[in-house]
């Protein structure tokens, strides 16, 4: 047992020259630790100036930034114009309350939305402002932004003026159907008309025009000392105007009854150049004046010798100032092409050079023709 306990011992202990290794080992310990503790308070580092590399991190990060910026421009572009593809909306003045279906498939509108518009007026919906018509769910944000500028919808405290006629000199035969419309006739009552005639029916007096069954006794009453007929003696008698060869009408200044004494222009085509010449803001070539609804190269043939246009007298549009609403009133200029316009100016900073429009998506070489006597840089 005692020799046991001893192997026991002698494992564990330690000799003389073992103790003394450790004892060295520990004290060597403590100086590596003390001079650990100690060596930043003896030597003092140098201190490292990093703002230099900070202030290239934030110039590459403001690089990154702006090529993302410019990516987005890029995506958003193309986006736009991608819907510009798919959205082909052909709008007219107009005025969406009970404005009949045939009106706004000719504009462009699939069958499903007309119906959701025609049930919301069925229930009693009106359009009291250009927003209302964006609340519908069936007209997207885009086909509302080219449909907005072309929206008339007269203000609640005016009247709308429904029943008053003003009527002109018109043969039922062969009077035209915006001559008819702009006379204040309903359109119900218009389209009986152009049916009739379409399916071969004449009007050969005055009692065959009464017998429309959409006509008014009112109606008849206010249109009835207007009807004429070719070949009618009792017809009221029309005054003629004598076309002199020296007759010349400044068509950018004349009123409706200045453009009368031009030979095959009466009341309503009157009113039509002087409103196209409204929207277009003046006539820089004579030969536009054959871009009004309803005249023909005949018509034209017939005054052109008799009108002129003073070339200083027409509105431009700024392209540095004007936004895409503005732009778009003008009938050369769809909503896409302003927007390109607009994205261009504000990549570019101000245009300096109406050059510079050729170079804008969506812009040929034609429309460039057309629309640049109406524009202008300040």
């Amino acid at each position: 047992m005692k020799n046991r306990l001893k192997e026991i011992r002698d494992f564990f202990g330690y000799s003389r020259t073992e103790r003394n290794g450790i004892l060295a080992l520990f004290i060597l310990l403590m100086i590596t630790i003390a001079f650990n503790i100690l060596l930043p308070f003896i030597i003092k580092p140098n201190k490292t100036d990093f703002s230099e590399f900070k202030e290239r991190i934030l110039a590459f990060e403001k690089r990154q930034a702006e090529i993302e910026d410019s990516l987005n421009n890029v995506r958003s572009n193309k986006a736009s114009y991608t819907t510009a593809k798919k959205i082909k909306l052909t709008p007219i003045y107009f005025n969406p309350n009970k404005l009949p279906a045939e009106k706004w498939k000719s504009m462009g509108l699939k069958d499903w939305q007309i119906e959701v518009i025609k049930n919301y007026e069925q229930k009693g919906g009106k359009f009291y402002q250009p927003e209302d018509l964006a609340k519908m769910y069936s007209i997207s944000q885009e086909e509302f932004d080219i449909l907005e500028p072309y929206i008339r919808i007269a203000r609640i405290d005016e009247p709308e003026n429904e029943d008053i006629l003003e009527p002109f000199q018109f043969d039922p035969n062969n009077v035209l159907e915006d001559d008819l419309l702009s006379m204040g006739l309903k359109e119900n009552l218009v389209n009986n008309i152009i049916n009739y005639r379409e399916k071969g029916g004449k009007f050969y007096t005055k009692e065959d025009f009464r017998k429309l069954y959409t006509i008014t006794d009112e109606e008849y009453a206010a249109l009835e000392p207007f009807i004429i007929f070719e070949k009618d003696s009792n017809q009221i008698e029309v005054k003629t105007i004598k076309f002199a060869d020296t007759l010349l009408v400044d068509i950018n200044a004349a009123d409706t009854l200045d453009l009368q004494q031009l030979k095959g222009i009466g009341p309503a085509f009157s009113k039509r150049i002087v409103k196209y010449r409204q929207l277009l803001g003046g006539f820089y070539n004579k030969k536009q004046i054959l871009e009004v609804y309803g005249m023909d190269n005949s018509r034209y043939d017939g005054i052109k010798d008799h009108i002129y246009v003073n070339d200083d007298s027409f509105q431009k549009i700024d392209v540095n100032k004007a936004s895409i609403k503005e732009m778009i009133k003008h009938p050369y200029i769809e909503f896409y092409v302003a927007k390109s316009i607009v994205t261009h100016r504000n990549e570019v900073g101000y245009i300096k050079d109406l050059e510079e429009i050729k170079n804008i998506r969506l812009i040929y070489e034609e429309l460039y023709q057309k629309i640049i006597p109406y524009l202008t840089i300040n």
